[in-house]
């Protein structure tokens, strides 16, 4: 029981891990790309959370369908 709790608590961190990497780079690239080039306003580091969860979001929905049909073959 001890093991399957650790792993749980790794995967817990590396997701927030990738999540705070994938924010920063959202957040680079937009004020890179966006705002220097094309002149619309930079973006605030939780407005770039706040794409990649709702990116997340989106496409866990996008796929739910398809695990559940899926989940009894298994």
């Amino acid at each position: 029981m001890t093991l399957q709790t650790n792993r749980h608590g790794k995967s817990i961190g590396l997701t927030f891990l990738a999540l705070l990497l994938w924010g920063v780079a959202a957040l680079w690239s937009w004020n890179t790309f966006a705002a220097d080039l094309l002149g619309f306003p930079e973006m605030a580091f939780r407005h770039a959370l706040a794409l990649c969860l709702l990116v997340l979001s989106v496409g866990g929905l996008l796929t739910l369908p398809w695990w559940i049909a899926h989940k009894g073959q298994a």
